[in-house]
């Protein structure tokens, strides 16, 4: 589980500057969610969530019913992200050099080929930021997509956090 929130925490970062890039999408291609579950919806009307562990304000999920697999690629796992209850990301995991480029595939073909940096690709959208990485050496892929809008109203939140422990908790 330390995998899904480091990588977790490296999307957030990979995207928290992405108002000053162009939209990287493929035009009409930025989704409203993953799998049914629409970006800002509340953690109660989410069927078949299995509580996996908690950081900070974030919960991360499986789905009891999810079908691992995307194209050809077999998913090690999928990991739902709610911030205060709200649904704000999802993470999908690979394991071996195969299902990587079959899940590549498949994210290039839905979204196009996004804008390489390092080792990661991203995308971003108004909506909606994503980032695919491989790792070489453990043969382990990550596919990752944020809410735009749940991770500004996590940033502004924990600015008024930091800004009210200035005031109160110094």
């Amino acid at each position: 589980m330390k995998r899904n929130l480091i990588f977790w925490l490296i999307i957030c970062l990979a995207l928290v500057g992405s108002s000053a890039y162009a939209q990287t999408l493929k035009l009409g291609s930025e989704p409203d969610g993953f799998r049914g579950i629409k970006w800002g919806q509340d953690v109660s009307t989410v069927d078949g969530l299995i509580y996996q562990f908690s950081n900070g304000d974030s919960d991360f999920y499986f789905r009891s019913n999810d079908e691992l697999k995307m194209g050809a690629a077999e998913l090690e796992m999928i990991v739902y992200v709610f911030w205060q209850d709200r649904f704000s990301g999802v993470m999908l995991f690979t394991d071996g050099s195969s299902n990587w480029e079959n899940l590549k595939a498949v994210v290039f073909e839905k979204f196009g080929e996004g804008q390489q940096e390092n080792e990661q690709y991203i995308w971003r959208g108004i909506e909606v930021g994503m980032v695919l990485e491989y790792n070489e050496f453990s043969e382990e892929g990550t596919f990752g997509m944020i809410s735009m809008k749940e991770l500004l109203e996590q940033k502004k939140w924990e600015a008024e956090q930091n800004k009210k422990g200035v005031e109160e908790d110094w």
